[in-house]
């Protein structure tokens, strides 16, 4: 299955969850496969109890998926998907700015320069590393919700972006828009750190509709 046997050093529930979730995002378990308790624990040398509470915070995750039957499968990926993370996003992310006390103080500035300029450097330096580039996108939307001082907002927001890891590497969209995302993701910064409460909300909507039709086109 491409999976490695993995080392304890977190819990293995925790060990189970990630190594699955990498190969989910990898493309080495495909959208429509089995993840079958037995067969995981084997290949990862562990027991069936941290992986079946790896595979219930994948379905939690909308990651993976249950059938009537119990049977836990990879979550495919349809247009409708795209459809309904974006008008989520769409709702969410601009809520962010207009629960944020303004002027927002210089370490929280840096910190997010700090962010944008990670995934910048991994950018310039090793252009086709997606999966890495895509945790970083979603650590940089997550650092954007905290802003709101929301726990609740902040959870639904990061399990929106943990799909869109997924949803941007197999897209294949990455690659040729890795620039003008990341352009986006300066402006919204800038206007952050300017005060400009409307243009910043303004740049986080523009920008979740951005990244849905970069999907959308590389798919029609």
């Amino acid at each position: 299955m491409g999976l490695e046997p993995i080392k304890k050093a977190i819990t293995l529930k925790e060990q189970a969850y990630l190594s699955i979730k990498q190969a989910i995002y990898s493309n080495t378990l495909q959208p429509g496969a089995p993840l079958v308790e037995e067969q995981l624990s084997s290949t990862l040398s562990i027991s069936r109890t941290p992986i079946r509470s790896a595979l219930q915070q994948l379905v939690y995750e909308k990651l993976a998926f249950a059938d009537n039957t119990g049977h836990i499968y990879v979550s495919k990926i349809t247009e409708k998907d795209i459809e309904d993370i974006t008008i989520i996003r769409s709702n969410l992310e601009p809520l962010v700015i207009d629960l944020v006390t303004f002027p927002l103080p210089k370490d929280t500035i840096t910190n997010l320069y700090d962010s944008y300029h990670k995934q910048l450097e991994l950018f310039e330096n090793e252009p086709d590393n997606n999966i890495r580039y895509a945790e970083l996108d979603c650590e940089f939307h997550t650092l954007l919700a905290n802003l709101s001082n929301n726990t609740l907002l902040v959870e639904m927001i990061e399990k929106m972006n943990n799909m869109m890891i997924r949803f941007n590497v197999l897209s294949g969209t990455l690659n040729s828009h890795k620039k003008n995302a990341l352009e986006e993701h300066r402006m919204i910064i800038h206007y952050l750190e300017t005060g400009k409460h409307e243009f910043a909300k303004a740049a986080i909507l523009e920008h979740v509709k951005c990244v849905a039709q970069r999907i959308f086109s590389e798919e029609n």
